[in-house]
């Protein structure tokens, strides 16, 4: 039969235990708090360099875009040098687009919350992107569940995230496949909070991500495309867009059949 030291020093090993597993979860919480401060600290220089960078490359690309426009407009020009011209236009045409992903990449708007239609938000979205999708033969495949609530979100911004991820699904796929994008009541799980929301799912059909790199695809500037295919961008954004909603915006990807990539939103009623 145990003695009563035996018990008390099984309580104080147990008590041991216990503080030493509240102690290890706030050195963790500690340390991403640090990763996080890193991170903004990194964006604040960002920010301040790209907004030089906007205006001292930002006002000539524009003046040469003008430019470029009034000679493509000239009758007389032979069909060689029109193409060529067509091709610099389109080349400073997408150093003009780099630009405005780097400017709303760094910039921290303010947010305007309401009550926004999800299935407005995106009809709007797939309306943009009817001709590249007859374009590259992709078939799109809608759903949108008829209980769905409202989200509490900024309208644009949840526009530009959702555009970025169509636009992400549409890359994957230049030989054509099939774009699936659903809507449905959901609760953010394993972070805590057990609030209902809405879960938006942008589904592609294209190579998918290697598990290697599958971690990394929110982070800035980084991606799987050619070099001058992409700014490594859009999906930081829409992850950053998430973010400032309370939100959250997550992948899974097999290799030979496709990604999914979830963005989660707070209701509006749960705000309100």
């Amino acid at each position: 039969m145990p003695k009563k030291s035996d018990y008390s020093v099984m309580e104080s090993t147990e008590e041991l235990k216990q503080r030493n597993e509240e102690l290890a979860q706030v050195n963790e919480r500690l340390a991403g708090d640090q990763r996080e401060l890193l991170k903004q600290q990194r964006l604040a220089v960002l920010g301040k360099l790209v907004a030089t960078m906007a205006h001292k490359i930002g006002t000539p690309l524009t003046a040469i875009s003008g430019h470029l426009q009034l000679l493509l407009e000239d009758t007389n020009l032979s069909e060689a040098v029109y193409q060529r011209l067509q091709l610099i236009y389109q080349q400073t045409h997408r150093l003009n687009t780099v630009m405005k992903d780097l400017l709303n990449f760094a910039r921290t708007p303010t947010l305007t919350l309401e009550a926004v239609s999800v299935p407005h938000c995106l009809d709007q979205s797939l309306q943009l992107f009817h001709p590249v999708l007859e374009k590259q033969s992709i078939r799109l495949i809608t759903h949108w569940s008829p209980a769905l609530p409202l989200a509490c979100a900024d309208f644009l911004q949840l526009q530009e995230a959702i555009n970025n991820l169509i636009d992400n699904a549409i890359d994957a796929m230049s030989k054509g496949g099939e774009l699936t994008v659903c809507a449905r009541p959901e609760s953010l799980q394993g972070t805590g909070l057990q609030e209902t929301g809405i879960c938006i799912e942008i589904r592609d059909t294209g190579p998918g991500i290697p598990k290697d790199v599958l971690d990394s695809v929110f982070q800035p500037f980084f991606t799987t495309k050619g070099i001058g295919e992409g700014t490594g961008l859009g999906l930081a954004i829409a992850s950053e867009i998430a973010q400032q909603h309370n939100g959250k915006l997550s992948v899974q990807s097999t290799v030979g059949q496709g990604s999914k990539f979830f963005l989660w939103l707070p209701s509006w009623n749960e705000k309100t």
